[in-house]
Formats: structure tokens, sequence, C-alpha cells
């Protein structure tokens, strides 16, 4: 502040972000471009480490031992192949376990597809003996494809029911439909209406609050490895020490970890960077990538783990699993209090590692100053040179229309509105002729928009409002904000008066960063990274299938990842087609003669200062 109340100072601040601009816009953004590829370093990342003391990960003392009884009720469960008779299997052994056991019935309306998806969920409550049922832990299974874990939970239900030691209750839910399956029940149990195109029985009964929930995903019962799944809904992460816990006791019981798609945890800059781009890929996709992710909406700290047998080697069975599932169950029943004192807001380049919010938000900032930066020069050379001293010196002379300014934004808005209402037609036939005759229509549109404002002024206030889309975002979605500020920020500062040829160029560039032609875009690249096996199919399929599971959860599950593309990232895009920037030979011209005027100007103010200067000394002398 006080350097812009200085009038000297603040001309000098002008002179430099005007006269130097291209530079400081690209120092920027180089800076903070390295600045997130450093996130792999090992200087940069740090350890996990678990920050609530009470869950003591490895401390607990298993006793399962039931791998004999898992064995047994496998061979009678795989002998069921009637889904009714697999229902009335299940609640049978829950029912001769001792606890309670109930059953609910859930209605997906897809809208895409345009079917229903029908399905039940099976819950059992294992009630705490010395508590009043003030606090749970979920262990949920689905019943579709996990049907090894299924054996697996009434094996640990018989050993939980025999023991006295629990703190919390713990429920056991099997459900159908994975996701849906999930977020039905939980919309019941909490008996709020988040997903309005999912309809569900009431819960018959209720535990306390949810502390935590594991996610269990077991399609073989011998495994080499296990896979966690720790992204949530709408690019959220569970809280970090849920995160190191699940890893410590993996450790203990000499397990080997990964994360999600990750073909090997390499601790080196190159496998670091691998890993920090694939769980980045899915947490700003925002999609549900594991049941799992339906729990953090509720405030529910969950994570997801799956049994893979790739080596062929089968060193774990029900023993290990079971022992790693109870150790996680009873560490978390040691919880005093609630998941508060670790990261929420964190970057996982591996399993050991992570970057905090202090450390990731550092180049973002420089990414987005480069733009704030190319705002202000833009901002100066709108007005002239004003006498008046302070801050309003920058205000002064700027010819603003006030309808000019608005009019972009009302205009970017109903942008939004068409491409949200377009979503009303789609079906999964038709979606990306629909999409394609979307963006060709604001194309079209934005392009015949006339505005009277000065070009410079124009350009900074859709320039500001990048920025300010991308600060929004990034409270919401920081892997979303880095994947799409990169090259957007990058187009956006290259926007600039030129010849013919290069207003060509420019207008492919705005073209290559359309919101749907970057999803295409980074999708390619993902499956080249990480699912090199994958590239023999369409690229278009996979592009398909990810922009209909997108639109489709948005009213299924809730993930605002195309409202924020229609009503954020759409908009901002279209109104930079509305720049008509002039030729870069008149604004040459047009800057010889600012020049001119300018040095008048000059020697005007510097008469004036010695002409003051003598008057002010003259009444020093008669003093």
């Amino acid at each position: 502040m006080k350097l812009l109340l200085n009038r000297s100072r603040a001309k000098k601040l002008q002179k430099i972000l005007t006269s130097k601009n291209k530079l400081i816009c690209a120092l920027l953004y180089l800076a903070g471009v390295i600045g997130i590829a450093l996130f792999a370093d090992m200087r940069v990342n740090q350890n996990s480490f678990v920050s609530e003391n009470a869950l003591l990960p490895g401390y607990v003392v298993t006793k399962y031992q039931q791998q004999s009884v898992a064995v047994s009720l496998n061979k009678e469960f795989s002998s069921l192949t009637d889904r009714s008779e697999r229902h009335q299997w299940i609640i049978e052994k829950f029912t001769g376990l001792g606890v309670e056991v109930y059953t609910q019935n859930f209605t997906v309306n897809r809208p895409l597809v345009g079917d229903k998806i029908s399905g039940d969920n099976i819950y059992a409550i294992y009630r705490a003996p010395k508590v009043a049922s003030t606090e749970a832990v979920v262990f949920s299974t689905t019943l579709k494809d996990s049907q090894f874990a299924i054996p697996l939970m009434l094996s640990l239900c018989h050993l939980i029911s025999k023991q006295t030691i629990w703190a919390k209750d713990v429920i056991f839910l099997i459900s159908e439909e994975e996701e849906y399956g999930i977020g039905a029940w939980l919309q019941s149990y909490h008996d709020i209406n988040t997903l309005p195109y999912i309809t569900a029985s009431p819960v018959l009964t209720h535990s306390g609050a949810i502390q935590a929930a594991l996610h269990l995903d077991m399609p073989v019962y011998s495994f080499d490895r296990i896979r966690m799944y720790v992204e949530a809904i709408n690019g959220q992460l569970p809280d970090i020490d849920l995160v190191v816990l699940v890893r410590q006791i993996c450790r203990q019981e000499r397990i080997e970890l990964l994360l999600r798609n990750a073909p090997h945890d390499i601790g080196d800059f190159l496998g670091n960077l691998l890993g920090l781009h694939a769980n980045m890929a899915w947490q700003a996709a925002g999609r549900v990538s594991f049941p799992s992710a339906l729990y953090h909406p509720y405030n529910i700290h969950a994570v997801g783990v799956q049994t893979e047998s790739v080596l062929r080697r089968n060193r774990f069975s029900w023993q290990h699993i079971g022992r790693f599932t109870e150790s996680v169950l009873r560490s978390v029943n040691n919880l005093e209090e609630q998941f508060h004192t670790a990261y929420y807001f964190y970057l996982m380049p591996c399993i050991e590692r992570f970057v905090c919010l202090s450390v990731y938000m550092i180049p973002c900032g420089l990414l987005l100053a480069s733009a704030a930066a190319k705002v202000l020069s833009l901002w100066f050379q709108c007005g002239t040179k004003s006498e008046v001293v302070g801050a309003k010196m920058f205000f002064s002379d700027i010819d603003v229309n006030t309808i000019d300014c608005v009019y972009p934004l009302i205009h970017g808005i109903l942008f939004g509105l068409i491409n949200q209402l377009a979503t009303s037609v789609l079906t999964q036939s038709n979606m990306m002729y629909v999409l394609v005759a979307t963006q060709a229509v604001v194309l079209s549109s934005v392009v015949l928009t006339k505005v009277r404002e000065d070009w410079r002024l124009h350009q900074a206030f859709v320039l500001l409002l990048h920025v300010l889309t991308m600060v929004l975002l990034c409270m919401l979605n920081i892997s979303l904000t880095i994947f799409y500020a990169i090259p957007t920020t990058l187009v956006y500062l290259l926007q600039f008066p030129t010849k013919k040829t290069g207003r060509v160029v420019q207008s492919a560039l705005l073209l290559a960063v359309n919101p749907l032609v970057l999803v295409l875009e980074y999708s390619y690249v993902y499956v080249y990274l990480h699912l090199p096996d994958q590239l023999q199919g369409s690229v278009l399929g996979a592009v398909h299938e990810h922009a209909t599971s997108v639109i489709e959860s948005k009213y299924t599950l809730g993930v605002w990842t195309w409202s924020a593309y229609s009503y954020l990232l759409l908009p901002v895009w279209a109104l930079q087609w509305t720049l008509h920037l002039p030729d870069i030979s008149e604004v040459k011209e047009i800057e010889g003669e600012g020049e001119g005027e300018e040095v008048t100007t000059n020697e005007e103010v510097t008469c004036e200062e010695v002409t003051s200067e003598g008057v002010g000394d003259g009444k020093d002398k008669t003093e």
C-alpha cells in the first residue's frame, strides 16, 4: 500500500510493468511450471507420518485366526449361483453370529443411458458392548465383483462378535452395483436427499457417527500385493493419517502396497513424477474412482483397497488380508475423536511421500501471477498520465463503459447455461454430436460479438476473470486447477496484437485449449503414460466413456466437474474469442503518438514542479 501511495515509486512500478511485461510474465510462468514439476523432487516433498498418536498403527495385537472358517464359507458361497439365494445365505450367516442384519432396496435412474438399475444392500451392525452406539466404523464391500471379500467379512464378524474390546460399533455393508449402492445407503443412513436420481428405502436402524470406512475389493483370495485408492469424489482426499495407517500396517504384514495405476513404487524423480501425474489425473477428473469415494461428502474418511495377483507367486492369502483388515479397524477403534490433526489437502507422488498445501500453493500462485501481471500492464496502458497523487492515479482518465464490461460476463454465463441445458437432451448415442454442436454455437456467437470498449481494457477484464476462476477452482480441486491453468494461461498470455498469420496461430491455440479438447489431449497422454496396452483401441472411445461418466455422475453421484466446466471454464474460454485485437502496425502508430504526447506532458509537469519549488523557496525566505 505504501508503494501505491508514493507517487514516484508508483510511477516506477507502472513503467516496469508496462515496459518489461513480457519478460515478467515469462519468468513468472516458467517459475510456476518448474515449481510444479519439482513436486516430485525429494527435497520438495516430505515423508508422510501419523499425526494422531491414538491410532497406534502396527501396535495392535491381531487375533485373526479364522482362515479355515473363511475357506469353508467361501466353498458354501461359491456353490450358490442365484442372486436371491446368496442374499438369503448372507442374512442367515449374520443372524447366526448374533448381530443385527437388515436389507435395503434402491433404484437408480440413469439419464444418459435411459434405463434403471435396481439392487439391494445388506448391512449388519455389531453393537459395542460397553458404549451407547455413539460412534461407528464401516467395513464395506460389493456383491457384484468382490465375492471373496464376503466370506472374509463373515469370518471377521465371527471373530469380532466374541470380543469385548470394541469402543465403536462395526457396520458390515454389502452393496450391489458398487458406488450406486454405497451412495443409496449413505443417503438413507444420514436421512438427506443429496442424490435425487437415486431412490432408496429408509434405513431401519442406525448406529453412531461414522468415523472412518474401509472398502475391500477382493477379486482373488491368493494375491501378491494390495492396491490402494485414496481419491474421494470431486477431487477431495481423506485425512492422510488414514492413508499412512494402511501403509504402516501393510509394512508390518510385509504386503506390497501401491497407489492406483502406479506400476511400481519408484523413489527417483521420474518415478515420482509419473506417480504424481497418475494420482492427480483422477483427482482432476473428479470421477468416482472406487466405491470408497462416496463417503467423503458425509465427512467420513475412507480408503479402498484391492487385492492383485500379478506375478503368480500368491504369497498372501486369507490369513494375511484378515489380519490386515482387523488391524485397520482396531486402530480406528482407538480414536478418541474425529480425524482432524493431519492434512486434508495434499498431493502424493508415491506411497511414502506427499506435498502439503503450503508447498504446492506457491507455484500455483506464481503461475497465476503471470496473468495478473498482464492484467496490470493492460490496465496501465488504458489511461493517460494523471496528476492525482496516490492510487487514484491508476484509475483516472480511463474511458470505461460499464455496459461493455458487464456484457461479456453475462454473455459468458449464457454460454454456460446453453451448455448445461444441452445435457437435458443428451443420450449415450447422440452425446458427442450435441456437445460439438453446442461448442459450434458458442464459438460462432462470440466471434460475431462486437465490443465497443478499448481492446486493452477488454483483454484485462477477460484475463482477470481467468485468474479469479482459477483461484476459486484452486480452493476446490487443486489438480484440476493445475492441469487446466498450465496450457490455458500460456495461450491467454499469447493473445496480443500481431499480423494476420500470427492471428491464425493464436486462434488455433485457442481451439487447442478448449475444455473438451483438453480432455481429449489429457486422456491420450494418460493412456500413453500409464495404460500403454490400451493404445490399440480408440482414443475417442475412451474420451466418450469419460464424458459419459462425468455427465451422468453429475446427476447420479453429485460430481460437479461438468458444472464447473459449464459455468466457469467454458465461459472464460469463450470470452477470449471476443477479443478483436488490432494489427500490430496500428498499435505501433498509436504508441508512437502516445510517446510524443507523454514527452510534452512530462516537460509541462517538470516546469510546474520547478515553479512550485521556486515559490516555496520564496515563502521560506520571506518568513
